[in-house]
């Protein structure tokens, strides 16, 4: 190879040029090796840088998860479901549940049978009450049982507690809002007499419940309906009746209730304990009344010619009926009165068994006339029934008494019945004659009123008692003179 002396100017270009091309290569690369190192040490620089901001961002987020993983409500009402006692949600349910206060049951006992019943023992569970709930104020409602029984509210605890604007929270307030509307509540209505107490669960009913003081009588007797003043009771009416219900009478007697279909009200009813009757024997020709109601031929329970009986043919038409009425379960007490046709109020005869007697007014032009005839035949009639059986008594009765009547059979047989009375002594005194009626023109009826002393002496004692009587009578006029026909004891 020839040296440069010997290259001809060409060569020596060529080779310059290529000397150069080489130099020239050999900075491109030293500068891409300067350019390369310098982007490694970029990088690496970069990807420090990197990785501590990614640090450093995830050391924020993962502050900020658990922030905000502190900052959910639901995690305080998860602990308070936890650590909340069966007793403790008791007192808070409790607290809010308002009873009306009466004084015929314990409101107390009341909630504590509910509350065991629906209540206790019931898995609980809760929610947001979206009526109430804001991310500011977290409100939950706790159900149990099927029945929503409270609202829990949270407060913050401090201010931005968790960091990053995030709150804690714990239990602000706990508010029951049980309500009862599923406990049946009863109302009840107790009709009593006016005079009559009555009890609610062993206490006195009193006037504050008192509604209605005309509430007609129960099971009133056709004839009551017809008194001036029907019988009426007092209704008590109480409210929010919840649990056992007894109802007494003033004698401890336990009313059974009576639902009414329409308003589901409860009704008791206390009878009266003392109820009242009477037997009243009067003349059709009378009015009776009995409190203010006319008592007619309709509500007799006997109608007949009493004293009358079988003397048609001595009374010329004119004979009047005797009607016996006789009434019983009657709540107001009886008030009888009688009247004859002129508007007389008359006064009764009362036997000891409580019966009335009225009587035709008496006739005093009649008794003028009539009443020495009267006298006698009840004079023999003393003389003859007050001792020991004697004929001549016997027979001066019987001239007294018409005969073929029922009297004279009656008085004409009683020989051995006499014989008993041979053991008896009766001393009359107080005597009334009285009640003179005529009946037509050949009839009259009175009555004789009178009070007797009694003696009578068995085989082995000897005994007394006093009698209070009276006799109704018929007389007849036969032949001119006036005999006794009929005899019966009005009252004894």
């Amino acid at each position: 190879m020839a040296d440069g002396f010997d290259l001809t100017p060409e060569e020596r270009d060529l080779r310059m040029r290529r000397a150069q091309e080489i130099r020239e290569r050999r900075a491109r690369e030293r500068k891409i090796r300067r350019g390369q190192r310098r982007w490694r040490t970029f990088m690496a620089v970069y990807s420090v840088l990197f990785l501590l901001l990614g640090a450093a961002g995830c050391f924020l987020l993962y502050r900020y998860a658990d922030a905000y993983e502190a900052s959910i409500p639901e995690h305080v009402m998860d602990g308070l479901m936890r650590s909340t006692s069966q007793e403790e949600w008791h007192d808070y349910i409790r607290q809010g549940v308002a009873l009306p206060d009466s004084p015929y049951e314990d409101s107390d006992a009341i909630f504590e049978e509910y509350y065991n019943t629906a209540i206790r023992d019931k898995s609980l569970t809760y929610w947001k009450y979206m009526d109430e709930y804001t991310a500011t104020t977290p409100v939950y409602k706790v159900r149990g049982g099927g029945l929503d029984l409270c609202l829990v509210r949270l407060i913050p605890k401090g201010h931005n507690a968790a960091g990053f604007g995030r709150q804690l929270w714990q239990l602000g307030e706990v508010e029951s809002i049980l309500k009862l509307n599923n406990l049946e509540s009863v109302t009840l209505e107790i009709d009593a007499p006016h005079d009559q107490t009555v009890y609610l669960n062993g206490v006195a009913v009193t006037a504050d419940y008192l509604t209605d003081q005309e509430v007609p009588a129960p099971d009133m007797t056709p004839l009551e309906k017809r008194f001036t003043v029907p019988p009426t009771f007092a209704r008590y009416r109480i409210e929010n009746m919840y649990g056992d219900i007894e109802v007494t009478d003033a004698d401890g007697r336990v009313l059974p209730p009576n639902r009414d279909p329409e308003t589901g009200v409860l009704r008791y009813v206390a009878r009266e304990s003392d109820l009242h009757s009477f037997v009243v024997q009067a003349p059709e020709t009378l009015t009776v009344r009995v409190n203010g109601a006319v008592l007619t031929e309709e509500d007799a329970i006997r109608v007949d010619d009493g004293v009358l009986t079988r003397l048609s043919a001595y009374t010329g038409g004119k004979g009047y009926k005797t009607l016996t009425f006789s009434f019983d379960g009657l709540y107001s007490e009886p008030e009888i009165t009688a009247v004859d046709a002129r508007g007389t109020e008359l006064t009764p005869l009362v036997d000891p068994k409580g019966k009335l007697y009225f009587f035709p007014p008496n006739n005093n032009g009649l008794a003028v006339k009539v009443k020495g005839r009267v006298e006698e035949f009840f004079q023999r009639y003393i003389d003859y029934s007050s001792r020991a059986f004697n004929a001549g008594r016997h027979n001066a009765l019987l001239e007294c008494i018409l005969p073929d009547s029922d009297l004279y059979k009656y008085v004409r047989d009683s020989r051995d019945a006499m014989i008993w009375a041979s053991a008896t002594e009766v001393h009359y005194d107080e005597l009334e004659f009285t009640n003179f009626c005529p009946v037509g023109d050949s009839c009259f009826t009175c009555t004789i009123r009178y009070k007797a002393d009694f003696q009578a002496t068995t085989w082995h004692e000897r005994y007394s008692y006093d009698l209070q009587n009276a006799y109704e009578l018929a007389f007849v006029l036969h032949n001119g003179v006036w005999y006794a026909a009929a005899m019966s004891a009005a009252a004894g």
